[in-house]
């Protein structure tokens, strides 16, 4: 092939470009134009690009998470009125409430906080694994001693207490981890809400365990228990609101 030829060639693969793409910037393939609707939109959000700081993975969050919910357990130690805690702490089976509470919600947690980042929820046997320490959690509390109920007033009273109490304990960790989660990119936003509330309300439950001086089956079903599924309930809802609305801001 000549010089002269391999020129025509280039020449005639330049035309066949123009002709399919147009000129660049000016024009989109198929030789369409692009319509004034779309660079005003790009102009616009070009406009109001701001600069982001990346969030911090899912690991360092939860560890912080972590470090406040010890604290909140610190608290339950230190204030609560339980005057025989360090007689219950060494009863296994006291420590097995305990620990299968604050491991279950921290697996909850971790739960959430990967399944807001989009290609990096957890897989169902660690959602699986965490409702199995909840449902021990329950066999463990169902094992308590059983009494009858006195005074229906007495057994209100306490139990409004104890439920005083779990909201207090699951405030601030709640907020905190739903901000966190609020941060990413939940797909799944009643499902993170979830277990938002979840994890927050099993942390509040183990430390009310530990704070509270009774050891009665039935008012920690009631009132120890029970909370935790309303919180996650009601957390789910407030995650189909405010979660939803922000990913489809």
């Amino acid at each position: 092939m000549t010089d002269d030829q391999g020129r025509g060639r280039a020449r005639r693969d330049d035309a066949r470009v123009r002709f399919a793409f147009g000129p660049v910037g000016r024009t989109r393939p198929c030789g369409m134009p692009t319509p004034p609707t779309h660079e005003r939109l790009v102009a616009r959000l070009i406009a109001d690009a701001r600069p982001v700081r990346p969030l911090w993975s899912p690991h360092t969050r939860l560890a912080l998470w972590l470090v406040l919910q010890a604290l909140t357990l610190g608290v339950a130690v230190e204030f609560g009125l339980r005057p025989d805690l360090g007689g219950h702490l060494r009863q296994p089976r006291f420590l097995f409430e305990v620990g299968t509470l604050v491991a279950a919600g921290a697996m909850v947690a971790a739960v959430a906080l990967r399944g807001a980042v989009p290609g990096m929820a957890s897989g169902r046997s660690t959602v699986t694994f965490s409702m199995a320490l909840v449902s021990a959690a329950i066999v463990l509390v169902s094992l308590e001693p059983a009494s009858t109920v006195r005074s229906a007033w007495g057994f209100m009273a306490s139990g409004a207490q104890c439920l005083l109490c779990i909201l207090g304990f699951s405030a601030i960790p709640w907020t905190a981890l739903f901000v966190a989660v609020h941060r990413a990119a939940p797909l799944d936003p009643q499902l993170m809400g979830a277990y938002v509330g979840a994890a927050a309300f099993l942390f509040a439950a183990a430390a009310v365990r530990i704070a509270c001086p009774i050891d009665e089956e039935l008012h920690l079903l009631a009132w120890h228990m029970g909370p935790i599924a309303i919180g996650a309930a009601l957390s789910a809802v407030a995650g189909a609101r405010w979660l939803d609305r922000w990913h489809q801001a």
